[in-house]
């Protein structure tokens, strides 16, 4: 290797430092960068903690205004039945209609001919259905005669028809039993009619149908209102409803064998308080935590039971928005729940004061948000006794869930009705619900009932 290689090669090596020296400080420089925007990172966060915590609701509602959601993992599943499932099939009808040989003189296949001995005979079970429309038209001549003691024509009264009604009580039943337990719209009633039966009936007809079915089930729908008022423990809920526009309430109020549905204008305790009266002293009123309850009780004498599920649900709420001080009260109140939960309703007095003492232990911690604080003290000073009448009380549930559900049935039918078109519609709507909710309250048939209910009327 002559002078001028080695001199070369000095040359790179020197290039080669000076750039390793200027990586280096390029690296430097970039991990400078990058603890400087973790730091901001950091103080961000924690400044964003900060605002949540103030402003809970804010947050949340800037969450869905900009559609995020929570990151997560979901676990996929292969499809069908997993791995050892055990395996499912129809069950055998227990009543066969008919019995029917199959046999085969050829072979489907080649067509040879088959020998007449049987190597096995193998069952198959087919349940169908046929839609033969046993529509009949009945033509009644009603002898009319004159009664010389009443001084009136009399006539004979046609079995199973309303009156004025164009349409015999077992179709008018069927037709409400599309609209109220199936909640089908007026137009698909129409066309199921249509299609099925060859039947057309207008939308108009069908809910005429509506009226005059909740006119006849009047007396009954009084009677329902009756044993509601002398129920010792009932149950009551709300929703929203739309009537000619406007924003109307809608009511059920359930006891034992009793669902009823009331549509008012308001929402106010006049309502509960004109169907009940004034004389509920000693009765048991299973509500939330709303003010209009309060003021019924208050008017008439009422002993409210505070809904369980709603008030873990209020601080769920203070968990998710207040960080630890929320977790402890919604963390002590499960616990207390639970263990009141625990005695079945046999509880006694005095561990009815214990678990009063541990709400209102609840109330001597300091918190710091004010809203936690005023949510305790509500809980633990005006709504304190109608905290655990089920623990003493078997007739008592310490949740409101049936009114719940039984509401969810109005809701379902506000959805694919929109409500209502009229004062009159509303309340047809509301004694039909409460006639067919109530059958099923009690486990009885629907149609049975129902006819049994219009016949038996006086």
């Amino acid at each position: 290797m002559n002078e001028k290689e080695i001199e070369l090669l000095k040359k790179e090596n020197r290039q080669l430092k000076e750039e390793n020296r200027k990586l280096k400080q390029e690296k430097h420089k970039i991990e400078y960068e990058k603890h400087k925007i973790e730091d901001e990172k950091h103080k961000i966060e924690k400044e964003f903690e900060e605002f949540k915590l103030k402003h809970a609701g804010t947050v949340d509602e800037l969450k869905k205004a900009m559609h995020l959601k929570p990151n997560l993992a979901v676990k996929k599943k292969g499809r069908g039945a997993q791995k050892g499932h055990k395996a499912y099939t129809r069950r055998i009808p227990e009543r066969i209609d008919h019995i029917k040989e199959l046999k085969e003189k050829h072979c489907h296949l080649c067509g040879e001919k088959l020998s007449d001995e049987v190597q096995e005979v193998r069952s198959r079970y087919v349940t169908d259905i046929y839609f033969v429309a046993k529509i009949k038209t009945t033509r009644y001549n009603i002898h009319r005669k004159y009664c010389k003691k009443c001084k009136k024509i009399i006539e004979p009264e046609v079995p199973n028809v309303l009156p004025h009604a164009r349409l015999g009580l077992n179709f008018m039943l069927f037709i409400m039993y599309l609209r109220i337990g199936m909640r089908l719209p007026v137009n698909k009633i129409q066309e199921f009619l249509q299609t099925v039966f060859g039947i057309h009936i207008s939308q108009g007809e069908i809910i005429l149908i509506g009226y005059q079915l909740a006119r006849a089930f009047g007396p009954y729908y009084k009677n329902l209102e009756h044993i509601l008022k002398i129920a010792k423990v009932k149950y009551t809920d709300t929703t929203s409803w739309r009537t000619e526009a406007k924003n109307y309430t809608a009511w059920v109020f359930i006891t034992v064998g009793v669902v009823l549905y009331k549509i008012t204008r308001r929402g106010k305790a006049e309502i509960p308080l004109k169907l009940f009266g004034k004389k509920q002293q000693g009765n048991v009123l299973v509500v939330d935590r709303s003010s209009t309850n309060r003021c019924l009780a208050k008017k008439a004498g009422f002993t409210l039971q505070f809904c369980w599920p709603h008030i873990l649900d209020d601080s769920r709420g203070l968990a998710k928005n207040f960080g630890r001080e929320g977790k402890y009260i919604h963390k002590k109140l499960k616990l207390i729940f639970a263990d009141a939960k625990s005695l079945e309703h046999q509880g006694t007095e005095a561990q009815v004061k214990k678990l009063e003492g541990r709400i209102i232990a609840l109330t001597k911690k300091r918190y710091k948000h004010s809203t936690v604080r005023k949510w305790v003290k509500n809980l633990a000073v005006r709504d304190l006794h109608g905290l655990f009448i089920f623990v003493t009380n078997p007739d008592v549930d310490p949740t409101n869930n049936i009114s719940e559900r039984k509401l969810r049935k109005l809701v379902m039918h506000r959805k694919t009705s929109n409500g209502s078109r009229s004062v009159a519609g509303a309340n047809s709507i509301a004694v039909l619900y409460s006639v067919v909710e109530t059958l099923k309250h009690q486990d009885k048939p629907i149609f049975p009932g129902l006819k049994q209910i219009l016949t038996s009327r006086t």
